[in-house]
């Protein structure tokens, strides 16, 4: 997972230093920051501390979420959801399905899921 946060820490400040028109020696200068530091962050080879995040946020005047999280899954996954929901509200059938399988133990579930797999 650290590699995952630091992938998505630096796909995010790749998009806001460009947004910035800056290069990353004029940010980690007024950042009171090493090139190298910097440049690791920007690389996924390293991933800053909190308040380095925080410092990092206020100069591109963005929150923190906007550098550490991937929102770009966050949206597809509530795209999944919202279609799920929109089914559910139209397909009784789903529904009872739905409501059948929130009652298997987390065993039962994982059996039918490699099954479903298999057959779809």
């Amino acid at each position: 997972m650290v590699n995952g946060n630091k992938n998505i820490l630096s796909k995010n400040l790749k998009k806001y230093i460009s947004k910035s028109g800056k290069d990353r020696g004029k940010i980690a200068e007024e950042l009171g920051l090493s090139y190298s530091t910097l440049t690791d962050w920007i690389n996924g080879n390293k991933y800053p501390r909190i308040n380095n995040v925080e410092k990092l946020a206020t100069y591109f005047g963005v929150s923190k979420s906007d550098l550490i999280e991937d929102f770009e899954e966050i949206k597809k996954d509530n795209d999944r959801l919202v279609a799920i929901i929109v089914k559910l509200r139209t397909n009784k059938d789903l529904v009872n399905v739905v409501e059948k399988l929130s009652s298997l133990d987390k065993t039962k579930l994982e059996q039918l899921s490699r099954f479903l797999d298999a057959i779809i």
